[in-house]
Protein backbone atom coordinates (compact mmCIF):
# COMPACT_ATOMS: atom_id res chain seq x y z
CA UNK A 1 0.00 0.00 0.00
CA UNK A 2 1.45 3.42 -0.96
CA UNK A 3 2.60 5.66 1.90
CA UNK A 4 0.13 8.42 0.95
CA UNK A 5 -2.76 5.96 1.07
CA UNK A 6 -1.69 4.86 4.56
CA UNK A 7 -1.57 8.53 5.62
CA UNK A 8 -5.12 9.19 4.41
CA UNK A 9 -6.44 6.01 6.01
CA UNK A 10 -4.98 7.00 9.37
CA UNK A 11 -6.18 10.57 8.88
CA UNK A 12 -9.80 9.47 8.39
CA UNK A 13 -9.57 7.11 11.35
CA UNK A 14 -8.35 10.10 13.40
CA UNK A 15 -11.32 12.15 12.14
CA UNK A 16 -13.64 9.33 13.20
CA UNK A 17 -12.00 9.13 16.64
CA UNK A 18 -12.38 12.89 17.10
CA UNK A 19 -16.08 12.69 16.27
CA UNK A 20 -16.50 9.79 18.70
CA UNK A 21 -14.74 11.75 21.45
CA UNK A 22 -16.98 14.77 20.88
CA UNK A 23 -20.25 13.02 19.99
CA UNK A 24 -20.17 10.32 22.66
CA UNK A 25 -20.40 12.62 25.68
CA UNK A 26 -22.98 14.81 23.95
CA UNK A 27 -25.13 11.80 23.05
CA UNK A 28 -24.83 9.83 26.28
CA UNK A 29 -24.53 12.64 28.83
CA UNK A 30 -26.17 15.70 27.29
CA UNK A 31 -26.67 17.55 30.59
CA UNK A 32 -23.02 17.40 31.58
CA UNK A 33 -21.68 18.20 28.11
CA UNK A 34 -24.12 21.07 27.58
CA UNK A 35 -23.09 22.60 30.89
CA UNK A 36 -19.43 22.52 29.80
CA UNK A 37 -20.12 23.92 26.35
CA UNK A 38 -22.88 26.50 26.81
CA UNK A 39 -23.87 29.27 29.16
CA UNK A 40 -27.22 29.30 30.95
CA UNK A 41 -29.48 26.46 31.96
CA UNK A 42 -30.92 24.08 29.39
CA UNK A 43 -34.48 22.85 29.56
CA UNK A 44 -35.45 19.23 28.91
CA UNK A 45 -36.22 19.79 25.23
CA UNK A 46 -32.87 21.50 24.63
CA UNK A 47 -31.05 18.58 26.24
CA UNK A 48 -32.94 16.09 24.08
CA UNK A 49 -31.98 18.00 20.92
CA UNK A 50 -28.39 18.33 22.17
CA UNK A 51 -28.25 14.56 22.72
CA UNK A 52 -29.67 13.99 19.22
CA UNK A 53 -26.97 16.25 17.82
CA UNK A 54 -24.39 14.08 19.59
CA UNK A 55 -25.83 11.01 17.89
CA UNK A 56 -25.50 12.74 14.50
CA UNK A 57 -21.85 13.53 15.30
CA UNK A 58 -21.30 9.84 16.05
CA UNK A 59 -22.92 8.83 12.76
CA UNK A 60 -20.72 11.18 10.79
CA UNK A 61 -17.74 9.71 12.64
CA UNK A 62 -18.78 6.27 11.42
CA UNK A 63 -18.77 7.73 7.91
CA UNK A 64 -15.18 8.92 8.34
CA UNK A 65 -14.27 5.42 9.53
CA UNK A 66 -15.85 3.95 6.41
CA UNK A 67 -13.75 6.30 4.26
CA UNK A 68 -10.68 5.24 6.23
CA UNK A 69 -11.37 1.60 5.40
CA UNK A 70 -11.17 2.40 1.69
CA UNK A 71 -9.95 5.88 0.75
CA UNK A 72 -10.54 5.06 -2.92
CA UNK A 73 -14.30 5.15 -2.45
CA UNK A 74 -16.99 7.12 -0.62
CA UNK A 75 -15.84 10.59 -1.67
CA UNK A 76 -19.39 11.83 -1.16
CA UNK A 77 -18.97 11.25 2.57
CA UNK A 78 -15.89 13.45 2.50
CA UNK A 79 -17.89 16.26 0.85
CA UNK A 80 -20.51 15.84 3.57
CA UNK A 81 -17.69 16.05 6.10
CA UNK A 82 -16.43 19.33 4.62
CA UNK A 83 -19.91 20.83 4.98
CA UNK A 84 -20.39 19.46 8.50
CA UNK A 85 -17.00 20.70 9.67
CA UNK A 86 -17.52 24.17 8.18
CA UNK A 87 -20.97 24.32 9.79
CA UNK A 88 -19.36 23.58 13.16
CA UNK A 89 -16.67 26.21 12.67
CA UNK A 90 -19.23 28.90 11.89
CA UNK A 91 -21.82 27.81 14.46
CA UNK A 92 -19.51 27.22 17.41
CA UNK A 93 -17.55 30.41 16.76
CA UNK A 94 -20.67 32.55 16.39
CA UNK A 95 -22.27 31.11 19.52
CA UNK A 96 -19.10 31.90 21.46
CA UNK A 97 -19.01 35.41 19.97
CA UNK A 98 -22.65 35.97 20.97
CA UNK A 99 -21.84 34.89 24.54
CA UNK A 100 -23.94 31.74 24.34
CA UNK A 101 -21.02 29.32 24.55
CA UNK A 102 -17.94 29.03 26.73
CA UNK A 103 -14.50 29.58 25.23
CA UNK A 104 -13.89 25.81 25.30
CA UNK A 105 -16.20 25.60 22.27
CA UNK A 106 -13.49 27.23 20.17
CA UNK A 107 -11.26 24.16 20.56
CA UNK A 108 -13.49 21.82 18.50
CA UNK A 109 -14.18 24.73 16.11
CA UNK A 110 -10.47 25.07 15.36
CA UNK A 111 -9.96 21.30 15.10
CA UNK A 112 -12.95 21.00 12.77
CA UNK A 113 -11.52 23.82 10.65
CA UNK A 114 -8.23 21.94 10.30
CA UNK A 115 -10.08 18.74 9.37
CA UNK A 116 -12.13 20.65 6.77
CA UNK A 117 -8.97 22.00 5.13
CA UNK A 118 -7.41 18.54 4.99
CA UNK A 119 -10.66 17.04 3.65
CA UNK A 120 -10.51 19.53 0.76
CA UNK A 121 -6.84 18.73 0.18
CA UNK A 122 -7.76 15.05 0.07
CA UNK A 123 -10.55 15.67 -2.44
CA UNK A 124 -8.32 17.75 -4.68
CA UNK A 125 -5.17 15.63 -4.53
CA UNK A 126 -5.95 11.99 -3.80
CA UNK A 127 -6.53 9.75 -6.75
CA UNK A 128 -6.89 6.02 -6.39
CA UNK A 129 -3.89 4.06 -7.65
CA UNK A 130 -4.42 2.72 -11.16
CA UNK A 131 -5.63 -0.83 -11.29
CA UNK A 132 -3.14 -3.34 -12.59
CA UNK A 133 -4.45 -5.17 -15.65
CA UNK A 134 -2.97 -8.21 -17.28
Amino acid sequence: MPREQIFWRLFFFAAAAFNFCIGGPICFNPGWSHEIAYTGNADAATLRFWGDFGFAVLLIGIGYGIVGLDVNRNRGMVWLGVLAKLFDVVTLSSRWYEGLAHTIELIPAVIDGVFAVFFVVFLLRWRAPAAVTT
